[in-house]
């Protein structure tokens, strides 16, 4: 059987004398079969899980391009909400088939009560509501259960609108746009305020025009799933306390960009809708008469006012059979503090599964290259062994990448077997308020040829 490629679930949560503040990382590649520590329900699957992907190269399918449908998923762990989270996930928004409505409807990040249970949780509706909002169809469909925040990502234009039952907003349709919503309620009428919303990219011309623009959705139809070089949208959701409320702001970064961009700032206030004291966090996408398949991927969910690594590779899975497997990490460091530096210590070693350093006779990393840092202290070559150490410097709320390129050798390790990049980070110039986020790891595994059938991994070169 194949193994699974690579699951994180990892929460701390450290109590100190007289304080309530805490420490949690949650990481999930959604690329494996296994759902550990996550809830997944109505038409949510694992693509991995179904056979649609191969365990290793998998999505959270939160629908089909089908109509009528939704589905959801959640973290089952809860995190105090004195401390904020970011969350920064991919997705990918498409369609293989005509729906003659330019795709909908859309997706939803969602925070909530962490009271809520597995036996007491449910989404809100179909179609515009996102599966966060109350809806008409059925009537007096409520919200999502004990929902805070519904941020929606709205390919058809209906979230932001005051129509089907939701509360408050537009007049009319606004198509590719980011919108706010606002707490669930059992009282159906108060439910899922509107908030505020950011209209996207390039507004001319009629509502369809607008719609069929590649903004939140990829709007050529296709036999797969998009190229990242064609469509790719990684989001970051911070939401950071601020006195008694909640500073919300939304950035992404789009296929062949480097940075991300602010798309959406809002001020909740905490007087008006009062903060549990937990919230769990999730994802839910909707259909209607139009439709989209609506998946994510590399989530990470962590404190913010820190600094922290995460970690990726362009395959989860290489060939065994041939010669030489190039693979590359890509490690994203970032200074979420407000403080300039110049020594953030910085390791990186390519391990057996055992945690071993690889000889350079099974791996060898030929290539480094850094971007966005102030200054850098890494080798860019002449690598001796797998293990690489420097200083990196950062400036005040930025991020800076590392590219490291390396050629993995013909059966170096055992078939279905892995080896992986871990990056670890520290400072001494600050405080780190959250050390369960200065580690990254990304796991390959080494397969047969003839199981891979992702046209994306390398090409055989025996």
């Amino acid at each position: 059987m194949m193994k699974q490629i690579f699951k994180t679930f990892c929460v701390a949560l450290l109590f100190s004398s007289g304080m309530v503040p805490a420490q949690f990382t949650i990481t999930n590649t959604l690329k494996t079969n296994d759902a550990t520590g996550l809830k997944i329900g109505d038409n949510a699957t694992l693509t991995a899980a179904t056979g649609v992907d191969p365990n290793g190269n998998g999505w959270l399918r939160l629908t089909n391009s089908s109509s009528s449908q939704k589905g959801y998923m959640y973290v089952q762990e809860s995190f105090p909400t004195s401390l904020g989270v970011i969350a920064d996930f991919e997705y990918v928004s498409w369609r293989s088939s005509n729906d003659s409505f330019l795709g909908a409807d859309g997706l939803t990040f969602f925070l909530f009560d962490g009271s809520i249970t597995d036996t007491n949780f449910k989404l809100g509706g179909y179609g515009g509501s996102l599966g966060y909002a109350t809806y008409s169809n059925p009537a007096n469909t409520t919200g999502l259960s004990g929902g805070y925040i519904g941020v929606g990502f709205d390919e058809y234009g209906n979230y932001a609108r005051a129509a089907e039952n939701r509360n408050g907003g537009t007049s009319g349709m606004v198509p590719n746009a980011i919108v706010l919503r606002g707490p669930t309620s059992a009282t159906y009428t108060a439910s899922n305020p509107y908030l505020t919303h950011t209209a996207l990219g390039n507004r001319t011309g009629t509502v369809d025009a607008i719609r069929a623009r590649d903004e939140i959705d990829y709007n050529t139809i296709v036999t797969s799933r998009p190229a990242p070089t064609a469509f790719y949208r990684r989001v970051q959701v911070y939401v950071t306390k601020s006195g008694n409320d909640y500073l919300i702001n939304i950035k992404w970064r789009k296929q062949n960009e480097t940075t991300f961009t602010d798309v959406l700032n809002y001020t909740m206030s905490g007087t008006t809708y009062p903060l549990p004291p937990y919230l769990k966090l999730g994802f839910a996408a909707a259909t209607g008469g139009g439709y989209n398949f609506h998946e994510i991927r590399n989530i990470l969910l962590t404190t913010p006012g820190n600094i922290r690594v995460d970690s990726r590779s362009n395959s989860a899975s290489l060939c065994n059979d041939i010669k030489e497997n190039p693979i590359t990490f890509t490690i994203e460091v970032t200074n979420d503090t407000p403080a300039n530096l110049a020594n953030i210590n910085f390791s990186n070693q390519i391990q057996d599964a055992a945690g071993n350093l690889l000889d350079i006779t099974k791996f060898k990393i030929t290539s480094l290259s850094t971007t966005g840092f102030t200054s850098s202290t890494l080798p860019t070559s002449n690598f001796t062994s797998n293990n690489i150490t420097g200083k990196l410097g950062l400036a005040s709320k930025t991020s800076g990448i590392i590219t490291i390129t390396g050629n993995y050798y013909k059966k170096s390790i055992p078939t279905n077997q892995s080896f992986k990049s871990v990056s670890t980070i520290n400072s001494t110039e600050i405080t780190d308020t959250d050390l369960t986020n200065n580690t990254a790891t990304t796991v390959v595994y080494a397969r047969k040829c003839s199981i891979i059938t992702n046209p994306s991994l390398p090409s055989y070169n025996k």
